[in-house]
């Protein structure tokens, strides 16, 4: 994919109001995680606050980049229905029912212009949100019932690709005429503990680490640095997620701020939100 750079946006009236990493694991959900929620609390304490922190910037649609649900190998997936609802059945919860409206007008034209520029985008359909995106969305809208959303899902290609797709992303948000926050929905390694499921691998530690490094150093192109070889044994299903989000952020000035990492089921968890200036 060809690569424009694009001008700096610091000091003008930007629609890009609120940028941040959320883990979304469905053990924060109250119904699903239950004993388990004592063990993150740190992690959900963040999610509170970070809920508030979105609430004060008023947006007026949310794009979440999410690396689970229906993906394409070759082409961003955008989930494209009028209304959108929570589904946590396959996890035992039959009782949270939510819903999102869509913003088809923002949607329509990220359409038209990945079109116009050969960019691989295409459009899926499907009321029933994946969990990437749910889990993030019960958090951070609670107060925030008119909001409209706009559900991305990562692709199969490389973690410099998402990096690219989030630049130009963010020539569309920036010329919206809307507020515009952006949830980059992202658990980080599945192996940084001694009890991680798959096992402790160092490249898992190291991932986690890089990704601090990162936010706390506002370096969203360190994120090259990480190819899909690391992320594949780290097992960091959010990598492209945040590489999305870094090529968002590239040249937009932001204050970072990691509210939590904590991995005490030995995945990573981080929530971190970028204050936009």
């Amino acid at each position: 994919m060809e690569s424009i750079r694009p001008p700096c946006y610091a000091g003008t009236d930007m629609s890009l109001t609120f940028a941040c990493i959320s883990p979304h694991t469905p053990l924060l959900m109250p119904t699903i995680g239950k004993e388990n929620l004592k063990a993150l609390e740190k992690t959900r304490k963040s999610m509170e606050q970070l809920e508030q922190e979105l609430y004060v910037s008023q947006p007026e649609t949310i794009i979440v980049v999410s690396p689970h649900g229906d993906s394409l190998a070759d082409a961003l997936s955008i989930n494209f229905t009028p209304k959108y609802r929570t589904n946590f059945e396959e996890f035992g919860d039959l009782t949270t029912k939510l819903e999102w409206r869509a913003d088809t007008q923002l949607i329509d034209r990220i359409r038209e212009d990945f079109k116009n520029k050969h960019l691989p985008l295409s459009l899926t359909s499907s009321e029933n949100l994946d969990y990437g995106s749910a889990v993030p969305l019960f958090y951070l809208t609670q107060h925030l019932p008119k909001v409209q959303i706009i559900p991305i899902l990562t692709a199969g290609l490389d973690t410099k690709t998402h990096y690219n797709f989030g630049r130009e992303l963010k020539d569309e948000i920036m010329s919206s005429t809307k507020r515009v926050a952006v949830i980059a929905s992202a658990d980080l390694s599945h192996r940084a503990g001694e009890n991680s499921p798959e096992g402790m691998s160092p490249r898992g530690v190291a991932f986690d680490e890089k990704i601090q490094e990162i936010v706390s150093k506002k370096n969203p192109l360190g994120i090259i640095d990480i190819d899909d070889a690391w992320a594949d044994e780290a097992q960091a299903c959010g990598a492209k997620v945040i590489a999305l989000l870094c090529g968002i952020l590239d040249e937009v000035h932001f204050e970072p701020l990691v509210l939590s990492y904590e991995k005490p089921v030995g995945v990573g968890h981080m929530v971190a939100q970028m204050k936009i200036s």
